[in-house]
């Protein structure tokens, strides 16, 4: 069947195809890249590829920093989210953080940077009756939470300096560092009951992370390392999930 059979005979936009593309290979990168080297590896020409990518950057999903170079902004992620669903694979991923709940007797949440903020996009609850402080698409500041800390402490280097210059309120250099060399981010939130909140990356190479996923329970009720040895079986389920529908979505 040809391309514009199966589109009932309405032929594709060019320009579009060209879009998608470049989309494709910058999502092989695995940090800043120029013009030049996109161009390359689209076989287009500069002054063209140039031209797509201001226009990237215009619509939010690229972003430059001070030397000209080219990054991915978090914009993608929720249409990384809808392919999730479309492949069923939120549900999966729902069915692991509740197994994880269970595990643990402690609501469980997955979240993801939305712009400026963490955001919600799983939630895992035990059988029995637990505190519920995070609810499903709840947006709150990356500086100053468990989740925040991990999914600041994963970005690039650059990526982070891009937020800080934003505006963008951001763990320290030294939390995110600390966050790196243990694999983890641990708090204590005592804005109303003290709670204690462990989160960890859903992969461990930075500038690849795009989720964290953290428990919490009433301070002193669990032991954090039993909880972080779950948490970390959970992430590793978790990436191999999202892994798979990547390859399935690819091929």
């Amino acid at each position: 069947m040809t391309e514009s059979a199966s589109t009932g005979g309405t032929a594709p936009l060019t320009s579009s195809l060209k879009m998608l593309r470049l989309l494709e290979e910058i999502a092989k990168t695995s940090g800043p890249f120029g013009v030049s080297e996109i161009a390359r590896r689209v076989g287009g020409s500069r002054s063209m590829v140039h031209r797509q990518l201001v226009t990237l950057v215009a619509a939010g999903w690229l972003a430059t920093d001070a030397q000209g170079a080219y990054t991915l902004t978090f914009s993608p992620v929720r249409l990384g989210q809808a392919a999730l669903r479309h492949a069923s694979v939120d549900q999966r991923i729902t069915a692991v953080l509740t197994r994880i709940a269970d595990e643990l007797g402690e609501g469980t949440s997955l979240g993801t940077i939305d712009g400026d903020a963490v955001l919600i996009v799983g939630r895992g609850l035990p059988q029995r009756n637990v505190h519920v402080s995070l609810a499903h698409g709840q947006r709150f500041s990356l500086e100053g939470s468990a989740l925040g800390s991990v999914l600041a402490g994963y970005l690039d280097a650059p990526e982070r300096r891009r937020m800080r210059a934003a505006g963008i309120e951001l763990p320290s250099e030294t939390a995110c560092a600390k966050v790196r060399d243990e694999g983890y981010a641990m708090l204590i939130d005592d804005e109303f009951d003290p709670i204690e909140v462990v989160a960890v990356p859903v992969g461990r190479t930075p500038g690849r992370v795009r989720f964290a996923l953290s428990a919490h329970w009433p301070q002193g009720r669990a032991k954090p390392d039993h909880v972080l040895s779950t948490l970390e079986a959970g992430a590793r389920a978790i990436e191999d999930l999202t892994e798979q529908s990547a390859g399935l979505l690819l091929s």
